[in-house]
């Protein structure tokens, strides 16, 4: 059959990275000898007219959307063009909200024929290739299945593989990284930079992530071999020189990091790498020597909270003094840069932990900072917590956009927040040594604008 996977127009446009998720479904699907497309629709900046267009010029069996709770009425508007374009072919949803309200998915996307809850892979491949002749008993037996029978939806308990390596590699000619100027920071080395992730699932309980929702809690991985050979293929067929590994967990299995980190040394891979989700607890100053050897020079960490309370509240099991002086550890034992992640306006949360996150920023060495007004994920303990209370109202999915802020603690005025995030910003960035390293790492217009977009986009 012929497939479409759709990375969809949203509202929300920000930098845009080669989607992996879509790549491994892709090459599940061409296992299967299905002929597969991607629409990657936000890397490519598309209108819904523009979408509209790319439906009526070709003809698809089957149209696969990635759905996000951010984006649910830009995503119900695509379906209705997909209807109005190709009302024959098969609508499938996947990817965290029909993970996290597999029932609500289908309620609300009546459009749809289908939705996948939790890693698609098996469950897509499966669907598609019993199409167009799906009886009940094999729609019960699809790894999370979301169906429709007479009336009344079903959600089949999604599988999580073992083995990841037995997945493949992601289609990377359907996400050529070369079409992606992925910038993880101003700080990144390389015009392109391609993400990788070596492991799946989360064994830790944030209060405010939502990704157990769709990899599951228990955490899985690639082998090194299998990373080294897509490290030697993406240098062979695409000219990569720097990848980012974008686990939420990279350093759970630190004798992996450590094998891997051997590998590309002993084979002199020659790679620059950065990576994204590192618990400092995990820390220590024989791994860190290790990963800056092998090529490792930009880590992103999240510290969240300069207040000790509301870092309980998170249940992020750290405390201040290990935070700092961990932070400090990388700073005196490598040259790696140091980028810290911190929410601003968490539920409980007083103007004075916010001036605490902000001055914890500054007195650390980092050589960046992400400030993120907080918003109430779905599939999060805290979403809960905060509708069990009735500080959410009604979930209004207009408002959950990412760079948009439905939640303000008790206490702060919206205008007063605003400001507070904007002066964390300024407070950081506007210092000597800050704007020193700043101009130095900034070698085109594009890469100033991403230290602005983010503030831009927040206080417009």
């Amino acid at each position: 059959m012929k497939v479409l996977l759709v990375n969809p127009v949203t509202r929300n446009i920000s930098l845009s990275s080669p989607d992996l998720g879509l790549g491994y479904l892709a090459k599940a699907l061409e296992r299967k000898n299905h002929q597969v497309a991607i629409l990657d629709c936000v890397n490519l900046r598309m209108t819904f007219k523009k979408f509209e267009d790319y439906i009526a010029g070709f003809d698809f069996d089957v149209i696969g959307f990635r759905v996000f709770s951010t984006d649910l009425p830009s995503v119900k508007k695509s379906l209705l063009l997909v209807k109005k374009r190709r009302p024959d072919a098969k609508i499938i949803l996947g990817g965290a909200h029909p993970s996290v309200f597999p029932e609500q998915t289908l309620q609300y996307f009546e459009e749809a024929d289908f939705a996948i809850r939790g890693e698609a892979e098996a469950g897509l491949s499966d669907l598609i290739s019993n199409f167009p002749n799906l009886d009940i008993a094999q729609k019960e037996q699809i790894p999370g299945l979301i169906w429709r029978n007479n009336g009344e939806i079903k959600s089949n308990p999604p599988v999580f593989p073992e083995d990841l390596d037995s997945l493949g590699h992601p289609d990377w000619n359907l996400i050529n990284p070369c079409n992606y100027p992925f910038q993880t920071s101003y700080l990144t080395k390389s015009k392109i930079v391609a993400p990788l992730i070596m492991t799946r699932g989360c064994p830790y309980h944030c209060s405010f992530c939502s990704c157990r929702s769709v990899t599951g809690h228990k955490i899985r991985s690639h082998s090194v071999s299998y990373i080294i050979e897509e490290i030697r293929y993406l240098k062979s067929n695409f000219g990569i020189k720097e990848v980012c590994f974008i686990d939420d967990n990279f350093l759970v299995f630190k004798n992996l990091v450590s094998d891997l980190c051997e590998q590309l040394i002993k084979q002199k891979i020659n790679i620059k790498w950065s990576c994204f989700g590192i618990r400092l607890d995990l820390i220590d100053k024989d791994i860190l020597n290790l990963m800056e050897k092998s090529g490792c020079y930009l880590l992103t960490v999240g510290i969240e909270s300069g207040s000790q309370r509301i870092l309980d509240h998170m249940k992020k099991k750290l405390t201040l003094n290990l935070i700092k002086s961990k932070i400090n550890l990388i700073n005196a034992e490598t040259h790696i840069k140091i980028i810290g992640n911190f929410i601003l306006g968490y539920p409980l949360e007083t103007e004075e932990d916010i001036y605490k996150t902000i001055r914890l920023a500054k007195s650390l060495p980092l050589s960046g900072a992400n400030f993120f007004p907080f918003h109430p994920t779905p599939g999060t303990e805290i979403f809960d917590e905060l509708l069990i209370k009735k500080e959410l109202k009604t979930i209004d999915w207009d408002l959950m956009g990412q760079d948009l802020r439905p939640y303000i603690p008790e206490g702060i005025t919206k205008q007063k927040f605003t400001w507070l995030f904007v002066l964390a910003f300024l407070k950081f960035y506007i210092r000597p040594g800050i704007i020193f390293n700043v101009l130095v790492a900034t070698r085109s217009l594009e890469r100033l604008k991403y230290i602005f977009r983010r503030l831009f986009i927040f206080i417009k």
